[in-house]
């Protein structure tokens, strides 16, 4: 950050001018400027190597998010997998029962068959041997009328008894023949059915190999799935506890900075006291950190996403949000919260459109998920000024504006900044 325009960056110089003119020359605020100038130079790297790092998680969170939704997606499609193979399962079931059962009725008319066939023999020799009688009795003549001890009139009877009897018989026959004719179609029919049913359940058999194949390829990629997850929780557990040690490291940094800077300054203050130096402020009373509970909201909305630790509750992956997102209408106007001078305004990976305004005193205010940019890096805004448009479109990863407050690079509650009686909550 320049400080060329800081009035007490201007001070001290002008200050150190008068000493090298009037004074004797002081070694050790020379010593303590370069202390800072390598301190500021410290922080400057871990800031850059802060970036990569969030960089990186917002990338591996992106990734963990893709394959928790590619595993449910696999869950969905080897449940409905299971279903159709217990479906054919009960298919190939009822198949195997129906050919059961036409083995039962084949054997049954098979047996008929036997049984007919073997009357209709036993019919057969019978009028067989009956025809054999009739033909050598021969026909009723003159001889039979005479010498017979019957009456004509009882052996016409009789003769006429007998060919009804060889009728009934042929009849029987005949009946044999229609049965037999009638059980060897149902007979056939069975067979042809048998042969229907024994496609049908090989047909059966191949959707359940295939499926049975679908399902261990799913399975397969399920669990490769499951330990890409795995693979990226753990990069982005190993990559938030490398941002906790650099916001460790940094923040020390910055304490070390601001200790030197103090220091340098009550210095000079001691050496060339100043009125205006005794009376004022405290640097929380000034600027930017005496607006804290009175700052306006960056775009009219409602608060969807809370700072602090969110807990996933399918995955049980925990992770933190460093500020809050506003759920606002399309197109909405977006203003800067205080008066300061844009120091980003582009796309960065993870944050989509992002817009950083410096307000002082190592103050900074973010928002991200912008639809149009309407300020450039350098430009100085006042508060309420608009910066941004919200984006016409949804569908992002990210849901509704995103808004952060940092102090160094340590990220604030923005809604202890905010003014209470402007947030409103989404119901």
């Amino acid at each position: 950050m320049k400080t060329s325009n800081n009035p007490l960056f201007i001070i001290c110089h002008a200050l150190i001018l008068l000493a090298v003119f009037f004074l004797p020359a002081r070694p050790v605020c020379a010593a303590d400027l370069s202390e800072i100038k390598k301190l500021d130079k410290e922080v400057y790297q871990h800031k850059k190597k802060m970036e990569k790092v969030q960089s990186g998680i917002a990338s591996h969170q992106a990734k963990v998010a893709a394959a928790k939704e590619r595993e449910t997606r696999l869950l969905d499609e080897l449940d409905k997998i299971n279903q159709q193979l217990s479906a054919e399962g009960e298919k190939l079931l009822a198949l195997q029962e129906e050919m059961a059962r036409q083995n039962e009725m084949t054997l049954a008319k098979q047996k008929e068959m036997e049984r007919v066939a073997q009357e209709k023999d036993t019919l057969g020799l019978h009028m067989e041997n009956r025809l054999r009688a009739y033909y050598r009795m021969g026909d009723i003549g003159v001889m039979n009328a005479i010498f017979s001890s019957s009456s004509l009139a009882d052996l016409l009877s009789f003769r006429d008894d007998f060919v009804l009897m060889l009728k009934y018989d042929q009849q029987l026959i005949n009946d044999f023949k229609s049965k037999i004719h009638e059980l060897e179609e149902a007979k056939k029919a069975h067979e042809e059915e048998k042969i229907r049913l024994s496609q049908a359940a090989a047909e059966v058999v191949r959707q359940q190999e295939i499926l049975s194949q679908t399902q261990q390829e799913q399975q397969q990629l399920l669990e490769r799935v499951k330990t890409e997850r795995q693979l990226y929780q753990q990069a982005l557990k190993e990559l938030e506890d490398a941002a906790r040690q650099l916001t460790a490291t940094l923040t020390e940094l910055e304490e070390k900075a601001t200790e030197a800077k103090i220091e340098n300054e009550r210095q000079l203050l001691r050496d060339y006291p100043l009125k205006p130096f005794k009376k004022r402020k405290p640097a929380s009373a000034r600027g930017f950190a005496s607006e804290k509970g009175k700052l306006p909201l960056p775009v009219a909305g409602a608060i969807m996403q809370q700072f602090g630790t969110h807990t996933d509750e399918t995955s049980g992956v925990s992770t933190f949000a460093n500020g809050i997102n506003i759920e606002s209408a399309p197109g909405s106007d977006i203003i800067a919260v205080y008066a300061g001078k844009v120091v980003y305004a582009g796309t960065l990976r993870g944050y989509g459109n992002l817009i950083i305004l410096d307000h002082g005193n190592h103050y900074y205010s973010l928002v991200s998920g912008v639809g149009e940019i309407l300020r450039k890096v350098g430009d100085m805004v006042t508060q309420h000024e608009k910066i941004g448009v919200t984006s016409l479109h949804t569908g992002r990863l990210q849901e509704g504006l995103h808004f952060e407050i940092r102090h160094n690079t340590e990220a604030q509650n923005p809604l202890e900044w905010l003014e209470s009686s402007q947030v409103p909550s989404k119901k």
